[in-house]
């Protein structure tokens, strides 16, 4: 059967009118795991580092996946595998990624809030480098790292005021989100720890947002970096590091256009390929956000006083995503059966809050009682911001591969 979900993951196909996941049908894990589970496309990460590594030409960037959109260990294993690093936010993500076969050597510790207790953790186990979000925070780990008597390496986060034109909730580089430093206060941070024992000063970071859909804002925050890295070292100041970090989008739906990836390699390689940085990239949706799904099962199907509302199994405790950022997730039958009539749906799941709603006015197939249903590109923001609100349980997670299955 002919169907569109390649736009969304490419191991996701119906043969013979059921939906397969790689070379697993839907239905069997249902029956072997239940729902709600968890199904993530090995092949499909693969493919997706791939894409990324292999579209730059000029420059061998370090790719480090931003383990905050899914710390599941087989991910982290298989990525580590591909060659990644890792982008972390927490020990707790440092941990994981070291403990799963990340080298200390690749992992950059990013983050605002970043404590006293990890900032000693990261240090002793001597981490690539730290990207560092005010001067305070920069002061902390000088003296830290001179208790300690431990070199470590240091980017300055740059806060370039760009917005990112994404969701509200999930754009970093302007001056009134927390992250970041003002643009003007970087040489002056440059000057005052250039000299400083034990941080090295090798670079800036930036990072504008997450689910970024059009090239501009990139072209508008890397112009600005360019021009930033030209400044310092005319001053006098080494820069020999630029880490770009993240936000590259994926379609969610079928009315989504994303930008190819190459046009964003051709970007950084526009602006950075010409100045001899090491370049690293701190992804996260993009390598993770397509492989993954939601296998799902219908509960009941209500008939409200102006709506039909089909509600499912999974809830805003297993998929937060539509609940916090308004987003919306292709829904998909697992089985394709002929001749029934579309009717529009709100989808819902089963928490007691009125907010845990994934579609509205929604044209679906009819569906009964104990139907399967998948809830698309769920791999990124998705386990990891789960919980076990109404005490429903966390959902199940296993990797697959072929016809392998891995339980995670």
């Amino acid at each position: 059967m002919k169907n569109n979900l390649s736009k969304f993951n490419k191991y996701l196909n119906y043969v013979n009118n059921e939906l397969h996941i790689e070379k697993v049908s839907c239905e069997s894990l249902a029956k072997k795991f239940n729902t709600p589970l968890f199904c993530y496309s090995a092949n499909q990460i693969e493919d997706n580092f791939k894409e990324l590594d292999n579209s730059f030409k000029k420059i061998n960037p370090l790719i480090c996946y931003a383990v905050k959109a899914n710390y599941n260990a087989q991910i982290i294993k298989l990525l580590s595998r591909c060659g990644s690093g890792a982008d972390v936010v927490s020990m707790g993500e440092m941990k994981q990624s070291l403990k799963f076969g990340i080298s200390p050597k690749k992992i950059v510790f990013s983050g605002v809030g970043k404590t006293e207790e990890e900032i000693i953790y990261a240090l002793k186990k001597q981490i690539k480098q730290i990207n560092v979000e005010s001067e305070e925070e920069l002061l902390e780990i000088s003296n830290l790292s001179k208790s300690l008597k431990q070199n470590i390496d240091i980017c300055l986060r740059i806060n370039p005021n760009v917005d990112a034109n994404t969701h509200e909730k999930i754009s970093t580089g302007r001056y009134e989100d927390k992250f970041g430093i003002p643009e003007k206060k970087i040489g002056e941070i440059f000057a005052k720890f250039q000299k400083n024992e034990y941080l090295s000063l090798r670079g800036i970071s930036v990072h504008i947002g997450s689910q970024i859909q059009k090239i501009k804002p990139f072209e508008r925050a890397f112009k600005k970096i360019r021009n930033h890295v030209l400044t310092l070292r005319k001053k006098g100041f080494r820069v020999d590091l630029l880490d770009l970090g993240g936000g590259i989008g994926i379609p969610y739906e079928e009315k989504n256009q994303v930008f190819q990836i190459n046009k964003y390699a051709d970007l950084v390689e526009k602006c950075f390929s010409d100045l001899k940085l090491e370049i690293i990239l701190e992804p996260g949706r993009f390598l993770v956000g397509s492989s993954g799904i939601i296998l799902s099962k219908v509960i009941r199907k209500k008939k409200g006083q102006n709506k039909n509302f089909l509600i499912i199994d999974s809830g805003m405790n297993n998929l937060l995503r539509p609940s916090l950022y308004d987003s919306r997730h292709n829904i998909i039958p697992v089985k394709i059966v002929k001749n029934v009539k579309k009717k529009i749906f709100d989808v819902v799941g089963p928490i007691c809050e009125t907010s845990d709603s994934f579609l509205k006015n929604s044209k679906l197939k009819d569906m009964n009682k104990d139907d399967l249903v998948v809830i698309c590109s769920t791999g990124a923001y998705g386990s990891c911001m789960s919980s076990n609100y109404n005490l429903r349980g966390t959902a199940k997670e296993i990797l697959i591969k072929g016809k392998s299955i891995t339980k995670t």
